[in-house]
């Protein structure tokens, strides 16, 4: 269990910044964390869907995500329907979690995390932004948010989505930087599965059928992790934000 000092501030400069997060084309240039979490400890996996989510959606997810959260650190929006479950299984297996905010830490949107961050902290996860304290959400911070959750993800898992969805720009944005995306196949008239099938016509995602699908991408993914993280520590020099 790690100790919890409060929310602090990790600039893109320091040792404690996600070396996933450089990944990104305009990075931030400071991201508030709240937790202590080492992200390169574990395979991590982003889970997204829709915030609506059907029976069956919940019911895959309540059977192969326990397993997959003793293996793999999850990574979602806090958003209420599967972002939401997905952190709570993770809880309720005693597993790191990260909740990654579209507002100030001190601001949470949904506000049920400003309750439920001890259960979070508890199990060694994390709640962490690129916003300042005192930030209340707004509507273009969600598709920022998604992003980060692509990036700091070694697979993301689509598990229900609509082809208008957040989980579709998150989606994009992990295509965009070379992260693996894996979805479901859905029954092709329920809306809430139309990007999952999109992803798989059009080549964008991997179909996954259970947990072993998603444990052995994500195996292959570490490895192509590890390869990017020490072509980036053998530079002589890191690319500074220009909002540094």
């Amino acid at each position: 269990m790690n100790q919890h000092d409060g929310p602090r501030e990790v600039s893109y400069l320091s040792n404690d910044y996600p070396m996933a997060l450089r990944d990104l084309e305009s990075p931030p240039s400071v991201i508030s964390i709240e937790g202590h979490i080492d992200f390169d400890a574990r395979p991590i996996l982003g889970v997204v869907g829709a915030r609506d989510s059907s029976v069956m959606a919940e019911s895959w997810l309540r059977r192969y995500l326990p397993s997959l959260a003793h293996h793999a650190l999850i990574v979602s929006g806090g958003a209420r329907g599967i972002d939401e479950l997905a952190h709570q299984i993770a809880i309720h297996e005693n597993q790191s979690t990260v909740v990654v905010l579209p507002s100030g830490l001190d601001c949470p949107y949904p506000p049920d995390w400003a309750y439920r961050k001890g259960d979070v902290l508890r199990n060694g996860g994390a709640l962490i932004s690129e916003y300042a304290a005192g930030t209340s959400v707004r509507r273009w911070h969600f598709e920022k948010r998604n992003r980060i959750i692509a990036a700091l993800s070694d697979v993301v898992l689509v598990v229900e989505a609509r082809r208008r969805s957040g989980s579709a720009i998150t989606a994009r944005h992990a295509g965009g930087m070379g992260r693996v995306v894996a979805t479901l196949p859905w029954f092709p008239t329920d809306p809430r599965g139309e990007l999952c099938n999109d992803l798989l016509f059009n080549g964008g995602a991997t179909l996954v059928r259970n947990s072993e699908d998603i444990a052995s991408l994500l195996q292959s993914e570490v490895q192509a992790r590890l390869v990017r993280m020490l072509r980036s520590q053998k530079r002589e020099s890191l690319t500074v934000p220009n909002s540094l």
